[in-house]
């Protein structure tokens, strides 16, 4: 590590320390971001976009802070996707400590065969044609084990629990649980000369992340309130300023839970603006008409969560019909 870097931060943490660190991905928002908590033994939250052009920006962007890759003591991740682990073998084999979420891990061990029949059948019953269905099977298959390489479980040094705080790099850091977007989600509390929380892609102030959570597999359909579940974390933390894993850092955490929730109401009453347009019918049908053809699977899991908290709001219906889920809306 570089002495100028480390003269000026030694034993003051500060929130004006956190430097932001961008990745550019091949899919909306056309960014990710990974955050540089300086210091004597710096700490990086999340990873960033896997390939060799992502660790040329890792590399650069650290030298521009006075570190090399090598100096990155500590890396703390928030959630399994590949946006935001994709430089984990860079760090580990430059020697860094790795923290991750031990329900996350459990995650990546399933039986790809197990992931197989659940995401067969969650597509078959949301009314995916077999050629859909098969794509979204490979799809699955292939992300486990390009997340297993990227995230490799036996590799992590530190599989936290949620509400069990840990130590990185001196720093106290609290693993909030908030899923929606991914199911696994951390977010994190971190004092740093006031109070910092880094929320991955739980909480970002441009826009709402999708509602993924678990993919077109089981529990596909508790996103939308699983989402809602992570506003209420949030909305019961004080926090000075949130450092997210797209956009830029906000202060206002508040305005932003207050503008995801929007987002969420608004998602949930166009999908029953579908469902009362064409039902009683199928998930794809309903997707389909609230969003037209999906480009993007995550236009169908946002409706799939939709309808799933239609459903638990007794507000929608639902029965299989030939295998087939046929959602209606209670007037």
């Amino acid at each position: 590590m570089s002495s100028e870097c480390a003269s000026d931060t030694e034993g003051t943490p500060s929130l004006d320390r956190v430097f932001r660190i961008e990745f550019e991905v091949d899919w909306p928002p056309g960014h990710a971001v990974a955050w540089l908590v300086d210091g004597p033994e710096p700490v990086l939250v999340d990873a960033g976009a896997p390939g060799e052009a992502a660790t040329e920006t890792l590399t650069d962007a650290l030298d521009a802070h006075g570190y090399g890759l090598a100096d990155i003591e500590h890396l703390v991740v928030t959630h399994p996707h590949s946006d935001h682990v994709g430089q984990v073998p860079t760090l580990l084999e430059a020697g860094a400590r790795l923290y991750a979420p031990g329900p996350a891990l459990k995650q990546l061990r399933r039986d790809p065969d197990d992931l197989e029949a659940a995401v067969r059948r969650t597509a078959r019953e949301a009314g995916l044609g077999d050629d859909r269905v098969d794509r979204a099977v490979e799809q699955a298959v292939d992300s486990l084990e390009r997340d297993w390489r990227l995230l490799p479980p036996d590799e992590v040094d530190v599989a936290f629990d949620f509400g069990e705080p840990f130590d990185a790099g001196g720093h106290i850091f609290t693993p909030l649980y908030t899923p929606g977007h991914q199911k696994t989600h951390a977010s994190f509390l971190a004092e740093l000369g006031g109070t910092a929380l880094f929320p991955g892609d739980a909480l970002i102030e441009p826009f709402r992340a999708a509602a993924i959570h678990a993919g077109i597999d089981r529990g596909a359909y508790r996103a939308i309130d699983a989402f809602y579940d992570a506003m209420d974390r949030f909305e019961a933390v004080e926090a000075d300023r949130a450092f997210p894993g797209h956009g830029p850092a906000f202060d206002d955490i508040g305005g932003a839970v207050d503008s995801t929730r929007e987002s969420l109401d608004s998602l949930v009453e166009d999908t029953a603006e579908a469902l009362r347009a064409v039902g009683p019918t199928s998930p794809v049908e309903v997707s389909d008409e609230r969003a037209g053809p999906a480009e993007h699977p995550a236009t169908l899991l946002d409706t799939f969560g939709s309808l799933g908290s239609l459903e638990a709001a007794d507000r929608a219906e639902c029965r299989l019909v030939d295998g087939v889920r046929q959602y209606e809306l209670i007037e």
